[in-house]
């Protein structure tokens, strides 16, 4: 599923028919070992892939509703989210995690919850985690710190940044790499909401999809504090354009804050966001806040397993792929990064 095949182009590709890659998959039938090697070489990974136990508990992601995205497109994403899932808890085996603080329930909300309440347990939720006033200066170093696994993939073109309640961390994919840093940032803050309201998707997800975006805003924008940058009239840009660099977010997620918390109306929004589309603004804003946020919390383990008595490649050879592979799954930048105070310890020196 990595790979993006549909059973009929595996089965081709193998040499035998789309009924029996079906067989496969449910466990109906098993391939022979000839036939196990030319899967294996077709999609890219070690024949020893296949006899990996899953032990994980999972739950379903939580994606947006995008028309565009296919059901293939979603498979393939939520099994990379699952090897994500995997290979990190092979890394922890020999690496010292974060403590895992991020779970369903440390914000809790009634099913119709009112914007009061959303924008209570945003700020409750950033005084329980120490978090100053302010702008957030990063928030995928606060995910990460709290225990959840993040990665940044830009291989799948009609699904946005998603979630999934994993076993036994959360795993969070951001998947705007061609967006901006805002976008990244706003991203990371709406993954936050569904780990710490919502225990699994709903059926129909709207209300989840805008608790969460509310969420998400308050937790970036208190309002008291994000206050003198939010217009109360029509096309102030520049207040718009000041806020945006200051606060991290974009000039259209300050304009919609203002209109939640009502220092502008409904008329007023729609007039600057006309004017912000005849400018060009709104596929591509003038306040550049510097690159997108990169999760760091992989690689640091990664660079840990020396010291732990391990290597990539033993991961790797424990996953079932080559260790180029396992490099490209992972994303791993050409520069460590850091996670404040959190220390990744080799397993052995904690013991």
């Amino acid at each position: 599923m990595l790979r993006g095949l549909r059973q009929v182009q595996l089965a081709e590709a193998i040499e035998v028919s789309a009924s029996a890659v079906s067989q496969f998959e449910a466990g109906t039938a098993s391939p022979d070992p000839q036939t196990l090697e030319r899967i294996a070489l077709t999609l890219g990974c070690n024949p020893d892939f296949f006899a990996r136990p899953m032990t994980q508990h999972v739950g379903d992601p939580f994606f947006r509703s995008r028309r565009a995205a296919t059901k293939l497109e979603r498979d393939q994403a939520r099994s990379y989210a699952l090897a994500i899932s995997e290979i990190a808890m092979l890394l922890e085996h020999e690496v010292e995690f974060p403590d895992l603080v991020l779970k369903p329930g440390l914000a809790r909300l009634p099913e119709i919850a009112s914007s009061e309440q959303i924008e209570a347990e945003a700020a409750g939720l950033r005084a329980a985690w120490g978090l100053p006033g302010g702008p957030i200066a990063n928030v995928v170093r606060i995910l990460e710190s709290r225990g959840a696994v993040v990665v940044a993939m830009g291989a799948f073109e009609h699904v946005d940044a998603f979630s999934l309640c994993a076993d036994p961390r959360p795993v969070v994919v951001l998947c705007s790499d061609q967006g901006s840093a805002a976008r990244r940032r706003f991203d990371a803050a709406h993954e936050l909401a569904h780990l710490v309201l919502h225990d699994r998707p709903a059926e129909a997800n709207k209300l989840q999809e805008k608790q969460a975006h509310n969420f998400a805003a308050a937790f970036l924008m208190p309002a008291e504090e994000v206050d003198p940058w939010l217009p109360r009239r029509g096309n102030q840009l520049d207040l718009l354009e000041d806020g945006s660099a200051v606060w991290g977010v974009s000039m259209q997620a300050l304009l919609y804050r203002a209109k939640t918390i009502g220092t502008i109306g409904e008329d007023s929004y729609q007039r600057t966001m006309r004017r912000m589309s005849a400018a060009g603004w709104r596929t591509k804003e003038p306040v550049e806040i510097g690159p997108p946020e990169v999760p760091s919390l992989l690689r640091i383990a990664v660079d840990a397993l020396p010291e732990a008595g391990s290597s990539l490649s033993q991961i790797a050879a424990a996953f079932g792929v080559p260790s180029e592979r396992l490099k490209r799954m992972l994303r791993l930048p050409e520069e460590g990064g850091q996670l404040g105070q959190v220390a990744y310890l080799p397993r052995a020196a904690t013991a």
